[in-house]
């Protein structure tokens, strides 16, 4: 029975980065040449595989669309560039308190970043076995305080923002004096 992506929830639903998906190259026999020529006849084309972290028999290997390509911007550019597979994210052995070998069971099952196994649907979890929801739990921590730090900096550089704005504005209100016959100096701001 052929997998179908659509039909499954939870693939539909982390149809993003968060799947584990590569690109790669596949010689393809094309039946109608190979029967008119009577020897093999095929070319290379572009294949996708796309598996749904945590569920590897959800395994989809197909012909690649523009629709991937577009779908998975960053994997594909990788792949044109040649440039070794790669996954978007916060790698997996960077969670803060993952037991000894975790990662390694992780990736067996496609979960390689923090952002997959935040996101892992319940019905996946006994696969992981015992500490799958503290896990993730800890994933979704992790993701939360970056979210909330980043919020934090992105404050500090809006009132930093501010702050040169207002003091350009002072710089171009005063008048720079100079000697007569020469460019007045620009001021600097020390």
């Amino acid at each position: 029975m052929a997998f179908d992506p659509d039909s499954d929830s939870s693939f539909s639903e982390n149809k993003t980065s968060k799947n584990y998906v590569k690109f790669y190259r596949q010689w393809k026999r094309n039946n109608f040449k190979s029967n008119e020529q009577g020897i093999e006849v095929g070319e290379e084309q572009d294949f996708i595989l796309i598996i749904c972290p945590g569920q590897p028999k959800t395994e989809v290997r197909r012909r690649a669309t523009d629709n991937d390509k577009h779908e998975y911007p960053q994997e594909w550019r990788s792949y044109q560039e040649g440039k070794e597979h790669q996954i978007a994210g916060t790698p997996i052995e960077l969670l803060p308190g993952l037991a000894n070998g975790m990662a390694d069971s992780l990736k067996a099952l496609y979960i390689y970043t923090i952002e997959q196994m935040a996101d892992l649907p319940d019905g996946v979890m006994y696969k992981i076995g015992m500490g799958a929801n503290e896990n993730r739990m800890k994933a979704k921590a992790y993701l939360e305080k970056g979210s909330a730090e980043v919020a934090i900096l992105k404050a500090k550089v809006l009132e930093l923002e501010t702050t040169i704005a207002e003091l350009r504005a002072q710089l171009d209100a005063k008048p720079v004096k100079g000697k007569p016959g020469r460019k007045p100096k620009l001021a600097t701001v020390a």
